[in-house]
């Protein structure tokens, strides 16, 4: 079994340790995990009238620096990242092996 996969950025396929594509993987699931936050934050503010978007920026700015809240997506990244390769390792299919 080879400690090398495949990671596609855009129309190149360069060849990664698995760590590496494992690594990049979480990094971009908490990427969008911490987009989503501001997505609602930010909408939150614009559509209760309290401020405005920028408000809303500024109250995710501070909600993301959190180290716990930081920990919690990192460490939810981590598991789904782990799941999903888990499962497509055992045929992940459902059905009869």
């Amino acid at each position: 079994m080879s400690d090398r996969t495949q990671l596609a950025i855009g129309r190149n396929m360069i060849s990664v340790p698995r760590i590496a594509k494992r690594s990049v993987e979480v990094a971009v699931i908490t990427g969008l995990s911490a987009l989503a936050a501001l997505l609602i934050l930010g909408l939150n503010n614009v559509l209760t009238a309290r401020s405005g978007f920028t408000a809303g920026f500024e109250l995710w700015l501070q909600f993301i620096r959190r180290s716990d809240i930081l920990g919690t997506m990192i460490l939810t990244a981590i598991v789904a990242v782990g799941y999903i390769t888990w499962q497509r390792d055992n045929g992940g299919s459902g059905g009869k092996r």
